[in-house]
């Protein structure tokens, strides 16, 4: 367990507790204490856009927002709020022409706008989102934002509201990309947040937060983020129990555990908070009269995942029956992509090569990883080399983004069981284990596994197949540790 851990709890300790303020229950997204200068008839729908934030319901959040801005329309910190929910930060989804337009609104200029603040940490709230939504590129924003949050912890650290606003922004500095990982650039990479001192002071600024405030929807749900690695997914345990108790009307608040409990193996409890998050969305997308494509298909995707790891794989192929109406009604591209990895994920974990061996068609690249993986596996060879060149070329393309790293080991996971089924079996293991050193200088996926065949897990099949079962120890251990 890395060192800094220790400190953290001696940190906590040390900073002291000042007495904690009276929290407001905000009717089902967690109890928080937000003091703002806004009319009193302003503050309820306001306290709710703030949870929301936490909650990432940024819809939610914006129409809160509004509302307050309603009753009362120089309530400087509700248009605050409302910008903020277009900086999605670990989302890696920022909209800074839609927050300055909404921040205009306010006043015309950083002056007019600042003079409507009715505190002076009012103030240090517009300050900070000028930095947040001013010039430059997003990554210098980011950290100066970053600073500018600082500056107003150091000010006012007992404030959680504060601290916990704070703590994302150090989160948004550490980069979450597997695009932006090279070997020279190591420093800059998301997984050097592991063991890191942004991980531990982040780590203490939350416990203080739920020293205070257990229930504090932002200080659980950024726990979880900040934890959710391999090596520290075990400390987040109690935050992932209490947050879906604590925001039990957050869709998403239900579906933060997941990522702690598939971290842990903790396959039934996964399992259970995926599918009380998509029954939740689906309960949210009625309520307000809106398509079902708004369900949060996010969800169920994982639930998909866990429900094959459980071994259930007639639940697992009747949640993609729950996406694919939404699919045709819509022609959402996104929904399509979500559909065409369940499919992929399913034939992947259930070996059911049949269902897309002779398949051309695909909506993604999980999709066409595998089209080719059935194909190698069921002797035809021309196809399985179409989908490996498809695989390559996707993997050397801009468009792929972030998933390029995981298609360039899934166009030589492919490469290996095309050479194992010519019976070329040295150069398919080589292959593999080329293909799994690349994975594992990689971060740990945050989430399901990314590639959605983890190349030591593969090597340690194919190892199996060839009648080497010690060999397939260590890779084994390898995609545990990863998965």
């Amino acid at each position: 367990m890395p060192g800094w851990k220790s400190l953290t709890v001696l940190g906590v300790l040390a900073l002291g507790l000042a007495p904690a303020p009276p929290q407001t229950d905000t009717g089902g997204l967690g109890r928080l204490s937000f003091k703002t200068s806004g009319a009193s008839q302003a503050q309820t729908p306001f306290l709710r856009g703030v949870a929301a934030l936490h909650n990432f319901a940024y819809e939610e959040a914006v129409l809160e927002f509004q509302k307050a801005q309603g009753i009362d329309p120089e309530f400087a910190m509700a248009y605050w709020g409302q910008a903020m929910a277009y900086n999605q930060t670990l989302w890696l989804n920022q909209d800074p022409e839609a927050a300055r337009k909404i921040l205009e609104r306010l006043g015309p200029t950083k002056e007019a706008r600042a003079a409507k603040a009715g505190s002076e940490k009012e103030k240090g709230f517009l300050t900070a989102i000028e930095a947040l939504f001013g010039s430059g590129d997003k990554m210098a924003r980011d950290l100066a934002y970053a600073k500018a949050m600082e500056r107003l912890y150091l000010r006012y650290p007992d404030d959680h509201e504060m601290a916990c606003f704070y703590a994302l922004a150090l989160l948004a500095t550490a980069l979450r990309s597997p695009a932006l990982y090279s070997e020279a650039n190591e420093e800059v990479h998301q997984h050097a947040l592991v063991g890191s001192e942004t991980q531990g002071r982040v780590a203490t600024i939350l416990e203080k937060v739920l020293k205070g405030n257990p229930d504090h929807p932002g200080a659980l749900h950024y726990s979880i983020h900040n934890y959710d690695d391999p090596d520290h997914a075990r400390l987040a345990l109690p935050a992932a129990r209490r947050y879906a108790r604590a925001a039990p009307e957050s869709s998403h608040a239900l579906h933060m555990p997941a990522h702690i409990f598939v971290q842990l193996g903790m396959w039934e409890d996964a399992a259970a908070a995926d599918r009380a998050a998509f029954a939740a969305s689906d309960a949210w997308v009625k309520a307000k009269g809106l398509s079902p494509a708004m369900r949060s298909y996010h969800a169920l995707s994982w639930l998909q995942y866990e429900l094959l790891q459980l071994g259930r794989y007639d639940e697992a192929w009747q949640t993609m029956a729950e996406l694919t109406p939404s699919v045709k009604a819509s022609g959402d591209l996104t929904l399509l992509s979500d559909l065409s990895s369940m499919r992929a994920r399913y034939v992947i974990e259930t070996r059911r090569w049949d269902v897309l061996a002779n398949e051309r068609d695909f909506g993604n690249v999980n999709e066409l990883f595998a089209i080719g993986v059935s194909a190698a596996r069921s002797g035809n060879a021309p196809l399985a080399e179409l989908a490996r060149q498809g695989l390559a070329t996707r993997a050397q393309s801009e468009q792929e983004g972030d998933l390029r790293p995981a298609i360039a080991i899934m166009e030589r996971e492919v490469a290996a069981l095309i050479e194992l089924a010519a019976g070329r079996r040295e150069q398919a293991v080589e292959i593999l284990k080329t293909a799994t050193q690349a994975e594992l200088k990689l971060p740990p996926p945050l989430g399901l596994p990314a590639p959605i065949k983890p190349a030591p897990e593969l090597l340690g099949e194919v190892l199996l197949e060839l009648g080497h079962p010690a060999e397939a120890i260590a890779p084994f251990r390898q995609a545990l540790s990863r998965n």
